[in-house]
């Protein structure tokens, strides 16, 4: 049984960063040497895994194939360019040309919204609709990456927008009966199918001295973990200081569950999680075009605590991860 990050860190092992390429796996997205350097990010969507066509449209998921990608140069602060999009279409239910125009239309109107060009790919039958995703970009000038692995001790952790908003809509589309209690089902649903890349704001925040920085997409507490690992850090998440969507509470409370914890493992959220020295908060939060909330510290030491004032709270799992069995 192997979990994602084990493979990950497996490949990595067998593979060899070569020159030409300044950051290789491990990060959100690859940096390849260059004036100005050029970032690449990929992710892969699989009908059933990350979205259902049962519940999304072809326009929704041509929206998040792109989004997810560009959310990972947003983690750099990098500024995207182009696309290449893999078509995997299903062989038992092919796509018809109207089909691919739709799914091509929420592709194509996200990139225009980003200045990127879908400039390739590839189509191939595939035993359900899959796309892979290629996002190129670059870093502006006199701006370097900004990587998970270089928070340092006594940083404020920052979350931008809200959380929590996608795995809401996810409950509400998978159980209908709930929407009549949630005033903000709409907007929760929403997104659940189409997540905003953070894109400006990565780029404010990589120019503008944030420490280190990732996406949030397998759940906040998860990737906090993450990157509170590749820094060789602690972290301390105050769960009572989340930005929490509006409706996220009358889901959890619905389900039984608390809001907090649920904003805090449930993923797909794709907010940037970034870590900043404590006298530029104020100054970033002043800056950006989304709000940038403080939700805890890096320390010395390692793991990541989940606190809510001041006491610790344990949860089943911090979030969303792949398991190959």
């Amino acid at each position: 049984m192997h979990s994602e990050r084990e493979l990950i860190e497996r490949i990595a092992r067998a593979t060899v960063v070569r020159p030409g390429v300044t950051v290789g796996i491990g990060d959100d997205a690859a940096v390849i040497a260059g004036d100005p350097l050029v970032v690449v990010a990929q992710d892969l969507l699989v009908d059933g895994v990350h979205f259902r066509r049962t519940t999304s449209t072809l326009r929704d998921i041509g929206h998040k194939a792109l989004a997810v990608n560009l959310s990972d140069l947003a983690a750099m602060g990098a500024i995207p360019v182009a696309a290449f999009v893999g078509l995997g279409i299903p062989a038992d239910g092919p796509l018809s040309a109207a089909d691919i125009d739709v799914l091509y239309d929420g592709i194509e109107s996200l990139a225009a919204t980003h200045g990127v060009t879908v400039a390739g790919g590839d189509i191939t039958r595939s035993p359900g609709l899959v796309l892979a995703v290629t996002v190129v970009g670059h870093m502006p000038a006199g701006v370097a990456p900004c990587l998970r692995s270089t928070a340092r001790s006594g940083d404020v952790v920052c979350v931008t927008g809200t959380l929590g908003g996608a795995v809401a809509g996810l409950m509400l589309l998978d159980q209908a009966d709930l929407a009549d209690r949630v005033a903000d089902a709409e907007l929760l649903r929403a997104a659940s199918r189409r997540p905003t890349p953070r894109v400006v704001a990565g780029q404010r925040l990589a120019a503008d001295g944030a420490s280190a920085m990732m996406d949030c997409s397998d759940g906040l507490a998860l990737d906090a973990s993450r990157l509170a690992a590749a820094s060789g850090l602690g972290m301390a998440i105050d769960l009572e200081r989340l930005p929490i969507a509006a409706g996220v509470a009358a889901v959890a409370a619905a389900s039984g569950l608390d809001a907090d914890v649920l904003a805090a493992t449930g993923g797909d959220d794709y907010e940037l999680i970034v870590t900043v020295p404590v006298e530029l908060v104020t100054i970033l939060q002043d800056r950006l075009d989304v709000s940038l909330t403080p939700i805890g510290r890096t320390h010395e030491g390692t793991g990541l605590s989940l606190e809510r004032n001041g006491v610790a709270v344990e949860v089943p799992r911090l979030g969303w991860e792949h398991r190959f069995d």
